[in-house]
């Protein structure tokens, strides 16, 4: 930590003085040098902390809205005579300036101020901010440095990639292609195969010396294998050749550490089991990097590798603009293109989805890419619910290769889900079949879907362009040759192409017509029902959900129907209640179900169930190869009924069944910190001295804004006025439930308004009855913080009720109202009939072209993929208390904090605030 010289101090001070003379008066005059010299404060700081953006207040905020933004910064200057009174004046307006430069997110230059004031005259305060401050620096520069290792590896393995694509032609010709990845494949399978330090946690002393002997065992095979590997490439001297062998290298000494770790290890305790375990969690993320570095060089699409990782690539760079303008991805680009157009001749569609998916989230306004991903995505649809047997218990997309899994933290997760390791090839397991999909479903249900539409969708709808998507979706159906599986109809080719036909001539009347209108789109409805009962006779439910298929994805994203089958879970989701055990499940294609957590105070939960079980069977069904939605399906059921989970405990080698009655199940949409022992209540309190609350807030369904006003209630009876709202995940939820969690905050003026085609404009404003009106306040949102949970930062954020610190929020800022179609079995309409707007009149939602959406951040604090599952995976064991020691639970609190930069400078800024409180002694 430099300090500044004696000479650019005595330059600061003498400006400071001079400045602050303007205000004080001539008196002073005779105190102070006259000579001065210019200084420039410095204007901002690179790296992943930007300074923060200036807020447009909205025209109607009141007049007394604090303000965050920093004045400019007080100059110094040196003194002949130092009266104590002028340096403490001095001292004071550094120390303040400082802490308005570190609110905005200007932290190097907030230290100087600091470090300036406490020269001046020393003081507790300043030395406490001077210390969190440089604390900070160092996390976050760590976390800088992290992230540019990250990016470099990427971009490695994207070379490593394209240097694969282009040799795998000579493994061939050699015809080791084939044995070579084999023997990678088995040197993956040894390492799987050795148990991790979680299994090892849980482990008796038994069983952990069994998982030991195994794993040294599986290690020595997988080194083994890796030395076969290096020998089939003989002599050859090709940079391929160099490269892979330095990466077996690298992956050799991993095993061995690894294994090394093993053999280590004193299994007879639970001390020595619960260290061996953290040594062995400490290297695992480099192992598995080690693994997934070798496999890039034996893929046999690496051009999938190369794409996910120039994604990850993408977010990773300081300056995302010029990723477009780098070498590895212009070659990149050329290499999935050309990969993309041979996937569409051959009909590959899978790998076409996946081309341009990738392609079109690097350049996300390439309208070329993304029309072919649509494209695509269609076929691949039509294929994926018509085209296979339905009695396969699962199925590949590409047979005969392995999974390839990226290392913790590399791949790049949908919107709505977690960093995990998932494979780049999955299995597509036995799910939901086309006939329980499309039962219920007949065309008056669709055509009155038509009729909602035309009726509430939020503009004026393109009936052109919906009719041509509508017509689109059923050719494609047709041409799908897989569906002949389903449909025997349409392997006749006579009526198959009088099918055809007719679909061109119901187009070619739609375009011909001058106007057309929701009429026209239900009469096309018609006309290919006619034309498919004289032809092929395919079932008149499927072609009415196609039809409607076609049509919605032409409106938007988030329009779409809830057919009769899936209504119950829509249901479920919109209450947050319904009858089950009591469980957070995840799976990875071609595996069994596992726990990621029991919810507190369930049937499951009281019975002993714990995160990391695998479910083996449910009422004796295995739950491998079944979809995670169907076995959620299996799971819930009426209340009162009882189901039977068969559980594999990690470390354990028995199955045991466990026979549950269904209860009510209310989730729970707000956490705090960490859960009190032996209660499990949660606690909202952050810090140790108790004068920071934290609030983690998952979704917003009914309950939410009642929850929130009881916690806030408690903590205000504290007298807390400092508090970390965290959104982040947050995929949103109500409107109402939000416009009532954010007037809990804000004391009046406009919340939210929504403007749409066919209803009125509406408004909500907060009426000054929230628990928490003045209090200070940091929000955290990422990425994935969406819809209600942008109308809360994004109200809070106008309003400068608080400080907004992470990423900037996804840009769903579109209404979809639930319409109930009653006919027969009943489906649900969830269509856009308005759009949200802030405050300051901006419109939230992210529409194509776009430059500016969602809720941007006051600080950026970015975060890579791999640094959030550090922290997160820490987080799902936190929550949770079952069987836990005390001092493990703060252990690894400290660890979660430790390892989440945004949660640090949340807590950073909140006692910078408090300390901004305390004046300068006199």
């Amino acid at each position: 930590m430099n300090k500044l010289s004696f000479e650019k101090r005595s330059c600061a001070f003498l400006i400071l003085l001079l400045s602050l003379l303007s205000l004080a008066g001539a008196s002073l005059l005779g105190q102070i040098a006259s000579t001065t010299l210019p200084a420039t404060a410095p204007s901002g700081i690179g790296g992943i902390v930007a300074a923060s953006r200036p807020s447009t207040a909205p025209s109607t905020a009141p007049s007394t809205a604090p303000s965050t933004a920093p004045s400019t910064a007080p100059t110094s200057a040196p003194t002949t005579q130092r009266d104590p009174e002028v340096l403490k004046a001095a001292a004071e307006s550094l120390r303040s300036t400082g802490i308005k430069h570190a609110l905005a997110g200007r932290f190097e230059v907030a230290l100087e101020n600091l470090r300036q004031s406490q020269e001046l005259n020393a003081y507790q305060t300043t030395e406490s901010a001077i210390k969190l401050l440089e604390d900070y620096l160092i996390h976050r520069r760590k976390a800088e440095s992290e992230r540019a290792l990250e990016y470099e590896q990427a971009v490695l393995r994207i070379r490593r990639s394209m240097l694969t694509m282009e040799y795998l032609p000579r493994l061939k010709e050699r015809k080791i292609e084939k044995d070579l990845r084999k023997k990678v494949m088995k040197v993956a399978g040894a390492y799987s195969d050795a148990s991790n330090g979680d299994t090892l946690e849980l482990a008796s002393s038994d069983e952990a010396s069994e998982l030991k002997q195994e794993a040294v065992k599986s290690l020595t095979t997988a080194v083994n294998e890796l030395t076969d590997a290096r020998d089939l490439l003989g002599e050859d001297d090709s940079e391929y050749a160099a490269v892979f062998r330095y990466v077996a290298k690298e992956l050799c000494e991993r095993l061995r550490e690894y294994r090394s770790v093993w053999d280590a290890i004193e299994t007879g305790t639970p001390k020595g089991r619960l260290e061996g375990a953290d040594n062995l969690r400490a290297i695992e993320d480099k192992m598995l990097d080690a693994v997934a570095d070798l496999e890039v060089m034996i893929f046999q699409k690496p051009w999938q590798v190369g794409l996910v990782q120039g994604r990850l690539a993408k977010n990773l760079a300081k300056d995302q603009s010029q990723i477009l303008q780098e070498d590895w991805y212009k070659q990149l680009k050329v290499i999935v293109e050309q990969e993309g157009e041979k996937a569409i001749a051959d009909a590959n569609w899978y790998d076409a989805v996946r081309a341009y998916s990738g392609l079109k989230q690097i350049e996300p306004e390439n309208e070329t890419y993304m029309a072919k991903y649509k494209t695509a995505l269609k076929h691949a649809r039509m294929v994926s619910l018509y085209g296979y047997n339905e009695g396969s218990e699962a199925r590949k997309l590409h047979t005969g290769e392995r999974e390839l899994k990226l290392p913790p933290g590399h791949e790049l997760p949908d919107s709505k889900s977690k960093p995990s390791g998932s494979p780049l090839t999955r299995p597509v397991e036995a799910r939901t079949t086309w006939r329980e999909l499309v039962a219920g479903v007949d065309a008056e249900t669709v055509r009155n879907a038509i009729s909602e539409m035309d009726r509430y969708y939020v503009t004026a709808v393109d009936y052109r362009k919906v009719g041509r998507g509508s017509l689109e979706s059923i050719r494609i159906l047709a041409e799908t040759p897989e569906a002949v599986k389903a449909f025997p109809g349409l392997a006749d080719e006579k009526k198959r192409n009088a099918f055809l036909k007719a679909i061109a001539s119901i187009s070619d009347r739609l375009d011909n017509k001058d106007r057309l209108d929701h009429i026209d789109v239900q009469r096309a409805l018609n006309s290919i029902l006619l034309a498919s009962d004289r032809t092929v006779k395919i079932p008149v439910e499927v072609l009415a959900v196609e039809f409607a298929e076609g049509v919605l994805k032409e409106l938007d994203k988030f329009s779409s129907m809830i057919w009769p089958y899936d209504v119950p879970d829509f249901r479920k989701q919109m209450t947050g209640r319904f009858y089950g055990v009591g469980i957070q499940i995840t799976k990875e294609p071609g595996e069994s179900l596992k726990v990621m957590m029991p919810l507190a105070g369930t049937p499951a939960y009281r019975l002993g169930i714990k995160a990391g079980d695998t479910i083996e069977a449910v009422d004796g069904k295995r739950t491998y190869g079944i979809s995670i939605e169907k076995l959620v399906r299996m799971i819930t059921g009426k209340k009162g009924t009882r189901v039977v989970l068969s559980i594999k405990r990690q470390g354990r080698r028995k199955v045991k069944d466990f026979s549950i009655t269904r209860e009510e199940i209310r989730i729970q949409t707000i956490k705090g910190w960490q859960r009190l022992l032996p209660s499990g209540e949660w606690d909202f309190l952050i810090d140790p001295s108790g004068t920071i609350g934290y609030i983690r807030l998952t979704q917003f369904t009914e309950q939410t804004p009642r929850d929130i006003a009881k916690i806030l209630d408690k903590l205000s009876r504290k007298k807390l006025h400092s508090l970390i709202l965290d959104m982040r995940f947050n995929p949103g939820g109500l409107l109402g439930s939000a416009a009532r969690v954010a007037n809990e905050f804000l004391r009046s003026g406009r919340v939210v308004s929504t403007r749409g085609r066919p209803t009125r404009p509406t408004e909500i404003s907060a009426d000054s009855n929230g628990m928490y009106l003045d209090g200070d306040l940091v929000v955290l949102v990422n990425q994935i913080s969406a819809s209600a949970a942008e109308i809360v930062a994004g109200a809070i954020k106008d309003w400068r009720r608080g400080i907004i610190v992470g990423e900037r929020t996804y840009g769903k800022g579109s209404v979809q109202n639930v319409i109930q179609i009653p006919h027969k079995r009943q489906a649900v309409l969830k269509l856009t009939t308005a759009h949200y707007y802030l405050p300051s009149g901006r419109l939230l939602h992210r529409k194509n072209g776009s430059t500016s959406w969602g809720v941007d951040p006051d600080i950026a604090v970015l975060q890579t993929p791999k640094q959030m599952k550090r922290w997160l995976d820490i987080r799902r064991k936190t929550d949770l208390i079952q069987d836990i020691d005390p001092q493990k639970l703060k252990s690894d609190l400290s660890e979660q904090f430790e390892a989440d930069l945004q949660l640090n400078t949340a807590v950073l800024l909140l006692k910078l605030m408090q300390l901004s409180e305390h004046k300068l002694a006199a």
